[in-house]
């Protein structure tokens, strides 16, 4: 239990520069102690918070969310003022008063308008504490001697670093230096961010400012590296675009630290963060509103500049573009696209993310003379939710018009609009009257019959529209979005499958079907172990090694090994995809992810791509480390994935060539995996080079759980043989 406290006081410590970990943490903790009477006032005040956070059970405090703001309170009453009973009194109360404003911002900001709160909580308690200070006699200063120099540093870079360890309160150039290693450590991209800031924002303060006191700008400068590392890579995907922005972000914070330098002087308070926090969260907010797929893209939750590469890398290559709402294609059978993204018609900005359906058969959509709607192939089939959310607005009692005519008085004719968790909405239009079966309220899941296609509103023929939108307005802009898992069928007859779809006029598609006994087999359920024997270059014999489905308390699935590796996972719209590669190398694991990393769940998939990361091969340290210099964020594969039904051994056998290439270099991987129909993935095998690794699967499995027993299937041969059921046991 006090290991656990440990952990999180040291957490909260990195968390003020971005980073997690408690080692990085105790590393910054020792760097505010290079001035004890800052670093035992911080000390103090983040033990005293997280008393309070465990007395109230306030949720996710274990990431020192919660402690941090009041540990930055405690610094900045240490920085001014020597410590004894007095300050300390007033540290506690500002501690204890930072956490409850901490945990009341975080709710209203994140989840009224999805923007973090930061250091605001410590701006706000930290003024106050200042403003009553003033009035205690029974304090005394504290003066920092800021001059201090590493005497083989010239004097721009001992600013520098005196200005990064400002952060905490503690203008030392070797608190600085400490700060810089610890960031390098976890992110290099976030050190140059920083680095970058700095120097943007101390030139155009330079010249704003003309001849600023060093002493201001030690004590101010690292809101430019605050400004920088968030809009640059922790809230924003890296690119060149973002770190543009994060530069004209950077100038417009040194314009703010000198008006609010002016204006906080008159009551004697510090600037403090002020210029980063008010920067920042204007530019997150400003960010949140646009609809485009243009860069820069918010990073959909705050995470190193690394990883929120690698995420939308990913994404990229599986869904089209960063943030494109995925969803099912809503009807049943073959139909073809009558107008697509941009369409000649109506599908114009803002307006331009929409898609209209309907059937035609020998590129005519009527049979007989098209004068009745019942002449039309789609009018009156089933429409289907494409979806997980609930209904929260629909209207079915427009008739439908006649051929040719439109009614341009509502133009959504008949609609369904849908509400999904991110509070974006999907709006089905254009529905036949009376139509309707759900109701407002209704939570509606992909595959449920919602109505039927018509012809009301601005619709000349029956046809189905589909658009994500931002709000429950009728006509409010759309939003980019894609479809899963879809076949499309060509005039000479030839259909290829689409793991991402966004089809054009005249493409005809359809879903493409779950097959039953290929997701059975593939479904990772919590508590399933696979035990799997590994031999291999570097492998003496053979080991035995086991995985294993974890939930985490977020809701996450992941693929856990025993050595503590472990990959998150998804079985959705027809895909078993895997992402989030964390922990130590593990050939099984990263075997496991080459082999099966994203695997349609329809027997009609045969061929397709994706770009699992770089870091998945089994490089030796050589390779590592250039791979390191060359890419700093990452990199992903070039993979072609094929599949096909071995008759002879009843199994679908599934393999894939990856790529990438080096400077005049190729490194090539070759992945197989065998999928057998009773007992999953059976056996998996990946070359690279000279060197390869074979896993056999000797037994499958489910944990025991409370009132649950476990089970046990071994695999001896071609064959599954079911092991006796073990009792469960807690």
């Amino acid at each position: 239990m006090f290991s656990d406290y440990i952990n999180i006081l040291a957490r909260s410590y990195a968390a003020i520069l971005f980073v997690d970990g408690p080692m990085t943490g105790l590393l910054f903790l020792g760097a505010t102690l290079l001035y004890p009477n800052i670093g035992l006032a911080g000390l103090f005040a983040a033990v005293i918070a997280l008393f309070i956070v465990k007395l109230f059970e306030f949720p996710h405090y274990e990431k020192g969310v919660h402690v941090f703001n009041s540990l930055l309170v405690g610094l900045s009453l240490g920085a001014f003022y020597q410590i004894n009973i007095y300050l300390m009194i007033l540290i506690a109360i500002g501690a204890v008063l930072c956490v409850f404003v901490t945990v009341a911002l975080i709710d209203s900001f994140w989840r009224r308008v999805q923007l973090p709160v930061l250091s605001l909580p410590f701006i706000i308690v930290a003024s106050i504490t200042a403003l009553a200070a003033q009035q205690y006699t029974s304090l005394s200063n504290f003066l920092v001697y800021s001059e201090l120099r590493i005497d083989w540093l010239p004097a721009a870079i001992n600013t520098f670093f005196s200005s990064l360890g400002a952060v905490l309160f503690t203008t030392h150039p070797v608190a600085g230096l400490i700060l810089l290693l610890g960031i390098v450590w976890h992110s290099r991209y976030l050190a140059l961010l920083a680095i970058a800031g700095y120097v943007v924002g101390q030139t155009l303060f330079t010249l704003l400012a003309e001849a600023p006191h060093p002493n201001l700008l030690a004590w101010t400068g690292f809101n430019f590296m605050l400004t920088a590392m968030a809009l640059g890579g922790i809230y924003v995907i890296p690119s060149l675009m973002s770190f543009a922005s994060a530069m004209l972000a950077v100038g417009l914070s040194a314009l703010l630290i000198i008006a609010t330098q002016n204006l906080l002087f008159v009551y004697g308070l510090p600037v403090l963060a002020l210029p980063f926090v008010i920067t920042t969260i204007t530019f997150l907010a400003a960010l949140r509103t646009r609809i485009t797929l243009s860069q820069p893209w918010l990073a959909p939750a705050p995470a190193l500049p690394e990883n929120n590469y690698e995420r939308a890398r990913l994404a990229r290559v599986r869904n089209g573009e960063i943030n494109s709402v995925p969803l099912l294609t809503p009807f049943y059978g073959q139909w073809n696209i009558y107008q697509g993204f941009n369409g000649p018609h109506t599908h114009k900005a803002p307006w331009q993310h929409a898609l209209d359906f309907y059937i035609t058969e020998d590129g005519v959509s009527y049979t007989g003379d098209g004068t009745s709607l019942e002449d039309f192939h789609c009018f009156g089939l089933p429409v289907l939710s494409p979806v997980h959310g609930r209904v929260i607005r629909l209207y079915d009692k427009l008739p439908d018009n006649p051929p040719g005519e439109v009614n341009v008085s509502n133009n959504w004719g008949n609609f369904v609009l849908i509400r999904l968790e991110s509070g974006l909405h999907v709006l089905l239009a254009h529905l036949k009257e009376n139509s309707i079966k759900a109701k407002e309220g209704d939570y509606v899941t992909p595959g449920m019959v919602l109505g039927a296609c018509g012809n009301s509103g601005r619709s000349p023929q029956p046809h189905l529209h589909l658009q994500v939108q931002r709000t429950a307005e009728l006509g409010s802009p759309t939003y980019p979005f894609h479809l899963c898992s879809v076949m499309h069928h060509e005039s000479d007859g030839v259909s290829e499958y689409r793991v991402v779809s966004r089809p054009k006029i005249g493409d005809r598609i359809e879903a493409a079907a779950v097959s039953e006994g290929l997701a059975a087999q593939l479904h990772l359920p919590v508590g399933r172990q696979l035990t799997y024997e590994l031999e291999g270059h570097g492998i003496k014999g053979k080991l035995t090694r086991e995985l294993q489905v974890e939930l985490t308390l977020l809701g996450q699935f992941r693929l856990v090994s025993d050595t503590g590796a472990s990959a998150a996972f998804e079985e959705t719209n027809g895909v078993l995809a895997f992402y989030d590669r964390q922990g130590p190398d593990d050939i099984l694991l990263d075997t496991w992810i080459l082999a099966n990393g994203l695997t349609p769940l329809t027997e009609s998939a045969h061929h397709w791509q994706d770009s699992p990361p770089a870091n998945l091969l089994p490089l030796n340290l050589q390779q590592k480390i250039l791979l390191w210099l060359i890419r700093p964020l990452g990199c992903g594969l070039n993979s072609h994935y094929q599949r096909h039904w071995d008759d002879v051994h009843q199994i679908w056998k599934q393999q894939a060539q990856h790529q990438m290439k080096i400077g005049t270099t190729i490194w090539r991987v070759d992945t197989e995996s065998d999928i057998d129909l009773e007992i999953g993935c059976k056996q998996i095998l990946m070359i690279f080079n000279t060197n390869s690794w074979h896993a056999k699967l000797v037994e499958a499995g489910l944990a025991s759980d409370q009132g649950i027993p476990g089970w046990s299937q071994a695999a001896v041969g071609d064959k599954a043989i079911i092991g006796t059921d073990t009792q469960a046991t807690k």
